[in-house]
């Protein structure tokens, strides 16, 4: 954290050219090295005695951490206060928490997650006329009628708001990112790259877990053949590791030719290894998540 802080006030303090300079010079990866200063801008905005007591309730994972991020610096530390966020938070449970904050119109209610994907049908449009004032109270207890309402007929109501403007297989594409991305943690745990050999370490130039979960899929594979017996053996030990690195890529990526690549990929792989095909479709079933492919 005081790494994160010093590369913020460095941001702030130094003119670009020498901050570009001490950038490059740091060693650590430019994805890496903006998600640390995100981190620091987030923490700078909370005081000395609360930032303390925000470090205490976080996550280990900069990664992690830099998805909460994206609240208030006073909403980050209620998440803390509240239990809502615990250093044991995963990235997909701070992922869900975050969305509840900022669009809790997005959180499906009542067990009902799950069941609306991608095959859905707007039926109809709520209009309110110029002419007819609606806030407060009055539309709170609309919103709850309207609600109950469909809730008997198996219905959904949802707002529409900017935020609302997201659309479903967006939130299913998000929803799937989030989801392998805790199937890659669980595999390449921080124990797990403590008994990688220093020497492969130095090579792919990666200090930690963090970096080899997030380095580009080249080098990611590239290392752990490096790491286990060469290409022979690269399947048999991490052929689930590439298939959740493929999946996590696939849904973060917001580029539709990526996403295609790498789908293309995922199938090929899944093609020529049956147990892989199994393992992802027992993954898929158990996770309760809506599959966008």
């Amino acid at each position: 954290m005081n790494l994160s802080c010093g590369l913020f006030d460095l941001k702030e303090r130094l003119d670009p050219s020498t901050y570009q300079v001490y950038k490059e010079e740091s060693g650590i990866q430019d994805k890496i090295f903006s998600k640390l200063r995100v981190i620091g801008k987030t923490l700078s905005g909370l005081s000395t005695k609360h930032r303390q007591e925000l470090i205490k309730g976080l996550p280990s994972s900069y990664s992690t951490i830099h998805i909460l991020c994206s609240l208030k610096p006073e909403e980050l530390l209620n998440s803390v206060r509240t239990k809502n966020v615990t250093p044991s938070t995963t990235v997909k449970g701070v992922t869900q928490y975050v969305r509840q904050v900022k669009s809790p119109h997005l959180t499906t209610p009542d067990g009902e997650k799950g069941r609306w994907g991608s095959k859905h049908e707007v039926m109809w449009n709520v209009l309110r006329p110029d002419d007819v004032p609606l806030e407060g109270e009055t539309l709170k207890t609309l919103e709850e009628d309207l609600r109950r309402v469909c809730k008997e007929y198996g219905l959904l109501l949802q707002k529409t708001t900017t935020e609302g403007s997201l659309t479903i297989r967006q939130r299913e594409w998000s929803d799937y990112s989030v989801f392998w991305r805790g199937v890659l943690e669980k595999e390449l745990t921080p124990k797990w790259f403590l008994e990688v050999p220093e020497d492969i370490k130095k090579k792919f130039d990666l200090k930690n877990v963090d970096e080899v979960r997030d380095t580009p899929l080249r080098q990611f594979t590239g290392f752990l053949i490096h790491v286990d017996g060469g290409r022979e053996k690269f399947w048999e030990k991490h052929g689930q590791t590439y298939v959740a690195k493929v999946c996590f890529l696939m849904g973060h990526t917001e580029d539709a030719g990526t996403r295609h690549n790498l789908k293309r990929r995922l199938e090929q792989v899944l093609g020529d290894r049956k147990e892989l095909s199994i393992w992802y479709n027992l993954m898929i079933k158990n996770s309760g998540i809506n599959p966008p492919l």
